[in-house]
């Protein structure tokens, strides 16, 4: 499903409490594009200062570490205001979140 949307150059956020699964699975989905090229910005590790880069009208390929912070972490921010035409991957719990 993951692939398949940035395939069809959406944005996908994949979230995790563990940055080196995050890294592992951003350039895991990466290398499974080839013979393709990801177009869309690639974040592995997107922090609070470059959050805007989630409004961009084109696709965006970015991992959020979530370090715990109860209201204030880029991780809860995203959860609760969902960027549109985008996919939130929950690598600790599976759990797959679209919007649009």
């Amino acid at each position: 499903i993951v692939l398949g949307f940035l395939c069809l150059e959406k944005k996908v956020i994949l979230i995790s409490t563990r940055q080196a699964l995050l890294l592992d699975c951003c350039e895991l989905l990466k290398s499974l594009l080839f013979p393709f090229d990801l177009c869309a910005p690639y974040v592995p590790h997107l922090t609070q200062p470059f959050m805007s880069c989630l409004e961009f009208p084109g696709a965006t390929f970015v991992g959020i570490h979530d370090n715990g912070q109860a209201k204030n972490g880029l991780a809860n921010i995203v959860r609760t205001s969902i960027p549109e035409d985008s996919i939130i991957v929950e690598l600790d719990s599976g759990e797959i979140n679209c919007d649009g």
